[in-house]
């Protein structure tokens, strides 16, 4: 279980950083805003993930990791949208942009 909490803390401050180079106003309202998405988010993602590689289906992991990524993304764009009231195209750029970055760094650390 503590791996849980080391990825959720490195994704929330990897997205925190990301969104802060998007908006630049409201710190603390966007940490807060970030740490609600991804605590609704990551622990899904975790779940679904490891619910695929349970499964009887025959594909490679990073199918699944791409598979739940993208479901991520989707739900993390209308989280973005109405919680920080962001037209779609911006609330996308942002959650694509995070989700990369902390995509990659999962792959690093």
């Amino acid at each position: 279980m503590p791996e849980i909490f080391k990825a959720l803390t490195e994704t929330i401050v990897a997205e925190y950083i990301i969104v802060l180079i998007f908006i630049r106003s409201k710190p603390l309202y966007l940490l807060g805003v970030t740490v609600l998405i991804n605590c609704l988010t990551q622990p899904a993602a975790f779940f679904i993930y490891n619910l695929l590689l349970d499964s009887s289906l025959d594909l490679p992991s990073i199918s699944y990791f791409i598979l739940v990524e993208i479901c991520v993304v989707i739900a993390e764009v209308f989280l973005i949208k109405l919680l920080l009231k962001l037209s779609l195209q911006r609330s996308v750029i942002i959650s694509v942009s995070a989700n990369l970055v902390t995509a990659m760094l999962s792959f690093i650390v």
